[in-house]
């Protein structure tokens, strides 16, 4: 039941990045003001929020509203995070929006997109502060460094084989979410 949902979701995701679907892009979010997030497809709202809402209990709570609550509850949530309420732009928001589609561009094509582990860290950090490539044990493993809290941070993925890079922790042992 649980492989099957994925599946569905797998092949949602794929779809949903074609042209003719109701994605918005970049034009779409700075062209036209009613436009306020990524995307007008519920289910991605929903994925991106459960990876930046800190809260459990908030993101379910979130994915129980009809579309014009969960709207109305990203708006409160953003308004919270918006650094400078006296300018017409959320800069948090903004930012967010240009995570979610340049991840979207970036994954893809053969990373499952915004469901790749790349993504979500991508979306939840930003683009890394360096990035490189080193083997370990004749595998291939890319690397983004991060500076979080005046640390250095980094987070490895490594090939699958089949075009899709796993978030690892030591010995590759892959990090489940």
């Amino acid at each position: 039941n649980k492989v099957l949902k994925i599946f569905i979701l797998l092949i949602f995701f794929s779809c949903s990045n074609k042209k003719e679907s109701s994605i918005v892009d970049n034009q779409n979010i700075n062209n036209n003001q009613n436009i306020k997030y990524w995307s007008n497809d519920v289910e991605e709202l929903d994925l991106v929020m459960s990876y930046i809402l800190s809260d459990y209990k908030d993101y379910k709570r979130s994915t129980k509203k009809n579309k014009e609550e969960k709207i109305k509850f990203l708006d409160n949530y953003f308004l919270k995070l918006d650094p400078d309420t006296t300018t017409a732009i959320n800069e948090s928001l903004e930012e967010l929006n240009k995570r979610v589609l340049k991840s979207k561009k970036l994954f893809s094509d053969s990373d499952l997109g915004l469901l790749s582990d790349r993504a979500k860290i991508y979306i939840i950090y930003g683009p890394p502060k360096r990035e490189y490539q080193t083997y370990k044990n004749n595998l291939e493993v890319f690397i983004w460094q991060y500076e979080i809290d005046d640390k250095i941070v980094e987070f490895h993925f490594i090939d699958d084989n089949f075009g899709r890079y796993k978030l690892i922790m030591n010995e590759f042992n892959h990090i489940n979410y």
